[in-house]
């Protein structure tokens, strides 16, 4: 089964504008079933719906604890972790990436704690979990504030639980190209009852000051009302479409002695997502040029590289021209008294060896039929290849 909107999400939607309320705080209303339902999914105590996850991720880091001068140690495959930090003066850290799983390295992550650290953003990337039992094991040794970024991981499981169970707080994305769509939207889930109040009553006042610096970040009936009907719709998604394209696109590479198939943790239950393997035809003799040009000339679809460059090799991050302020963030004045930490090349070396190469394909709108057809292509460009 393909991704369906019909009568389901209709029939939430016209629930929704019946009763003439779109608001956030209404009791039975559809946010309040949605993230009653979406907590029920992931195991977590709270859920609290927010309208993307790119500032539930900011949220997050609002409640962690970090601020400016101190660091928020994340992973630099995507920059979302690093723009959050940003958002609330804090200085983001890059962590590397395992080479194999292409999530954060608990040792890498254990060698840049500093006495700045405050809190840490895993990502659990294109539905495969990180090493998040030993990185939550680390941050409760160094008192530091774990935020899961789950954007790309909706009905993904490590050990049994789902991933944003690990840490304070999990954050998930509802963006068009995500496991679950409201065409964007976001949760944050957590089992503390206390940081879910902080964040549920910060902008739930009548005049009074808020409590700490936020933005309003609350989702509408409507986004809601599409969300629980998908909601209901998701694991299908996964078990009969996205994890089986995965496993096809996985099983086409398997003989292959230069595309290095994505490994997965034990005790992993993907979520099928975004399919990513490694190029290293150059430790073969063969030609990166030449398996792009078959790729067009079969017509395959893949894509090549992811980014190209790390986020703190970006202007905004390196230049330093965060906050249109020459000094920040990592020469504010508040850090670099502390710290002599810097943006430099061969910061992390994994990460900057492995963005070239990562050779992928969106999975989301991709039939089991249409992935069997571009695994005999891929097989083809392989056997061409030699």
């Amino acid at each position: 089964m393909i991704r369906t909107f019909d009568d389901l999400e209709l029939m939430y939607v016209k629930e929704a504008l019946d009763r003439g309320q779109l608001g956030w705080i209404i009791e039975g209303g559809l946010q309040e079933r949605f993230e009653n339902a979406f907590a029920e999914f992931t195991g977590a105590k709270i859920a609290l719906s927010r309208n993307n996850a790119m500032n539930a991720l900011a949220e997050a880091v609002a409640v962690s604890g970090a601020t400016v001068g101190t660091e928020v140690l994340c992973d630099p495959i995507v920059h979302f972790g690093g723009l959050a930090a940003l958002w609330f003066n804090a200085v983001p850290r890059f962590v590397d990436v395992d080479y194999e799983t292409y999530n954060m390295d608990p040792e890498s992550l254990r060698a840049n704690i500093t006495e700045l650290s405050r809190a840490v953003i895993v990502t659990h990337h294109w539905g495969y979990p990180a090493k998040i039992d030993e990185i939550r094991q680390i941050c409760d040794e160094h008192g530091l504030f774990l935020i899961e970024d789950c954007a790309h991981a909706t009905g993904c499981y490590y050990q049994g639980k789902h991933v944003g169970t690990f840490g304070q707080a999990g954050v998930f994305s509802f963006q068009e190209y995500k496991q679950l769509s409201t065409g964007d939207g976001g949760m944050i889930i957590t089992d503390d009852e206390d940081l879910a109040d902080q964040m549920r009553n910060v902008w739930a006042f009548s005049g009074e000051s808020p409590n700490f610096m936020t933005l309003n970040w609350r989702m509408n009936e409507v986004t809601a009302a599409v969300g629980l009907g998908q909601l209901q719709r998701v694991q299908g998604y996964l078990d009969d479409v996205y994890n089986v394209t995965l496993g096809i696109l996985d099983d086409a590479i398997k003989d292959c002695s230069w595309l290095r198939t994505r490994k997965a943790l034990p005790g992993s239950k993907m979520a099928g997502y975004w399919w990513v393997c490694t190029w290293e035809g150059d430790k073969h003799g063969l030609s990166y040029d030449r398996f792009k040009e078959l790729n067009d000339k079969l017509g395959i679809g893949l894509g090549f590289g992811f980014n190209q460059t790390p986020p703190y090799e970006f202007d905004l991050f390196r230049g330093p021209t965060a906050y249109k302020h020459p000094d920040c963030p990592i020469r504010c004045p508040y850090y670099v008294i502390k710290s002599d930490y810097r943006y430099l090349k061969g910061l992390c070396p994994v990460t900057e060896d492995l963005m070239p190469r990562f050779v992928t394909m969106g999975l989301i709108f991709l039939t089991v039929e249409e992935a069997k057809e571009t695994a005999d292509k891929l097989q083809e460009a392989i056997s061409v290849m030699g």
